[in-house]
């Protein structure tokens, strides 16, 4: 399996294995956790791998294209898309628990009188954290919705998503022979995360079919 992977990429990327690290990491859900050891796979790449900081270089610039454009544009966009009955299935499914995370932090944050810098933090916590589903695409708009404006936004996500890439090169680097490895387990946790996300989706809608 890992040789038709490697051949694919190479077909089209030829050695060029910055160029396929930085549009993987902009992909939703593999970002720069999946990118950096993509980067530095010797599997995939063979003497054309990169080195650790190259890959977390490259995997974080690809990565964090998506930031300014999703702080601008996410809610804008979701109320339009909103208005549609089929995107509005599609747009709760991705949404739902975002919102309720962002709901109950932001009447903490409001009872406890917290500063915007306490939402940062909350922002930077959750897209810091190596785990499936917790990257700069859900980063984003978590902190839209926790009421970061467009800076805000920016800088939390930002921080959080070099703090993350910093821990995923680090155990990239302490085991570099096992980089592939490393990228099929957080492929297999990201599938799995995704697939239980839309069971408990699905059992939800069907206890509330009008939701």
């Amino acid at each position: 399996m890992t040789e038709i992977i490697s051949q694919f990429f190479v077909n089209i990327f030829g050695d060029n294995a910055w160029l396929a690290t930085l549009l993987i990491a902009i992909i939703p859900l593999i970002e720069l956790k999946g990118a950096i050891p993509f980067g530095m796979s010797i599997s995939f790449w063979a003497e054309n791998a990169l080195s650790p900081w190259m890959s977390f270089l490259v995997a974080f610039c690809g990565s964090i294209i998506v930031v300014p454009f999703l702080a601008l544009v996410f809610k804008p966009i979701v109320r339009w898309l909103d208005k549609y009955k089929f995107f509005h299935a599609i747009i709760n499914f991705f949404t739902e628990g975002i919102k309720i995370k962002s709901q109950k932090l932001s009447e903490k944050v409001e009872n406890k009188k917290r500063s915007i810098l306490s939402r940062m933090l909350v922002v930077f916590l959750f897209v810091a954290f190596p785990v499936p589903l917790t990257g700069v695409w859900t980063g984003t708009c978590f902190a839209v919705l926790l009421g970061l404006n467009f800076w805000q936004s920016c800088i939390a996500v930002i921080a959080g998503n070099l703090t993350c890439g910093l821990i995923v090169t680090l155990i990239c680097t302490l085991f570099p022979y096992a980089t592939t490895i490393i990228l099929y387990v957080f492929l297999g946790l990201m599938l799995f995360a995704f697939i239980f996300k839309l069971i408990i989706h699905i059992i939800k809608k069907r206890k509330n079919p009008q939701q």
